[in-house]
């Protein structure tokens, strides 16, 4: 009997804890009781605003229980915080200005709860001028994706790779550098387009616009030269001050493990023009005169990327991992990533309005390896086009898209958008 008594009562002893949350554990339940708050911590999105009017800084406060519990944000009401500048001004928990008389300026906010006296930390951002961007022109670079696939892949494999699926990826590339589905705080509209080829080099009109399909018995780097003997071997560098050669490579048997890492980040300028101002040159890249009786070769002129992860990309955070093919345009164009993949490899890209962060940060939201960041006072989505894989990609900053115009301008490599011979066929 007394067995049976010890079990039962170590049967209601578990249950009590199994039942009893974490400190740290987040509880999923309805809208808290702001009575119950004992701390607010305040983070915003960035640390910069561009005063464009269509900027967002997006102000993140994480609140505490007097218990200790963490508050999940969905159970906030939102509605019984406000935020106050240093002067007194209220400001939404979404705000956005087109105001120049504040460029330059520094603005301090701090949180409350409406009818308590508990206030938050103070953040501090600054309001940046958006003119810059305001005076560009249009560049259209014309790009034509070369498919390479072997006989075997496209009989095993569900076919070929459809016109609309590489349609879809400049639409998606353009909607980045376009700016128009991010309302990022220092995100903007670069001007800088790609736009599918009309015509070959042998000014025949492409049946599939902006692809050019090559078939093979097997895709093989059997010249051990990150293909580069293999496209020249299929005529499959079109001539670079008229295309942007994109090469999708079939690598179905991993003959490269890490495709993006080894190949596709080599695909970097390397040239200046001789009228270029060479102490001009964005900081980070070493550019150089062409060489006499210059060759091109892929990774100088074009962008390879595995084909396979235009479809099946897996999202994880590492140096080494693939990532998105909008990265590798970024790459191309001069950029430098964002985040480095532990504290001893912290980025430096060179641009004073994105966000720098690394991974296993203790400091940072869950260690900085998922798709939200935390930096110092900074929460935020990392959607910067040279943020790690399991970013979304969709914003370029104000200083990254001065980096790839002045590239545009003045590496003669990235000279394609100087011709419209892809589009005209003259």
């Amino acid at each position: 009997m007394k067995r049976i008594l010890y079990t039962l009562v170590a049967i209601f002893i578990g249950c009590i804890i199994s039942c009893t949350p974490d400190k740290d554990e987040v509880l999923e339940m309805g809208l808290v009781d702001m009575d119950h708050i004992k701390d607010i911590k305040l983070r915003t999105s960035h640390y910069q605003l561009l005063a464009n009017g269509k900027a967002q800084l997006e102000f993140n406060p994480l609140l505490t229980t007097k218990d200790g519990f963490t508050v999940q944000d969905s159970r906030v009401d939102h509605s019984q915080i406000e935020y106050y500048t240093s002067t007194g001004e209220t400001l939404p928990k979404v705000f956005s200005t087109s105001d120049k008389s504040l460029i330059g300026k520094e603005i301090n906010v701090h949180a409350k709860i409406k009818g308590a006296d508990l206030t938050s930390n103070t953040v501090t951002f600054t309001i940046s001028d958006p003119s810059v961007s305001d005076t560009y022109t249009e560049i259209t670079i014309p790009v034509i994706f070369h498919l390479i696939q072997s006989n075997q892949d496209i009989a095993g494999y569900g076919g070929e790779i459809p016109m609309e699926r590489i349609h879809l990826l400049i639409d998606k590339i353009n909607n980045t550098f376009s700016g128009n589905v991010s309302t990022n705080a220092m995100g903007v509209d670069t001007k800088i387009r790609f736009k599918a080829a009309v015509y070959d080099p042998y000014k025949n009109k492409l049946q599939e616009p902006g692809i050019n399909r090559i078939y093979v018995e097997k895709v093989t780097d059997a010249a051990k030269d990150q293909y580069k003997t293999f496209i020249k071997d299929q005529k499959a560098l079109w001539p670079y001050d008229k295309y942007l050669n994109v090469w999708l490579i079939s690598d179905r048997e991993n003959e490269y493990d890490k495709f993006f890492y080894t190949i596709s980040r080599t695909c970097i300028p390397r040239y200046i023009a001789t009228e270029a101002d060479p102490a001009k040159i964005p900081e980070g890249l070493t550019l150089s005169s062409l060489p006499e009786n210059w060759t091109p070769v892929p990774n100088e002129v074009g962008i390879l990327y595995k084909l396979q992860s235009i479809q099946t990309m897996v999202r994880s955070f590492g140096e080494k991992n693939e990532n998105e093919l909008v990265n590798g345009f970024g790459y191309y164009l001069g950029l430098l990533p964002t985040w480095g993949a532990s504290s001893s490899a912290k980025p430096q890209d060179y641009c004073s309005d994105t966000h720098k962060y690394y991974g296993n940060d203790n400091e940072g939201y869950n260690k900085n390896q998922t798709a939200y960041k935390l930096v110092g006072d900074c929460f935020f989505l990392a959607e910067n086009i040279m943020d790690d894989p399991v970013g979304v990609h969709r914003s370029v900053s104000q200083q990254q898209a001065q980096r790839m115009r002045w590239i545009l301008n003045n590496s003669p490599e990235r000279s394609a958008w100087k011709s419209d011979y892809a589009f005209t066929g003259r």
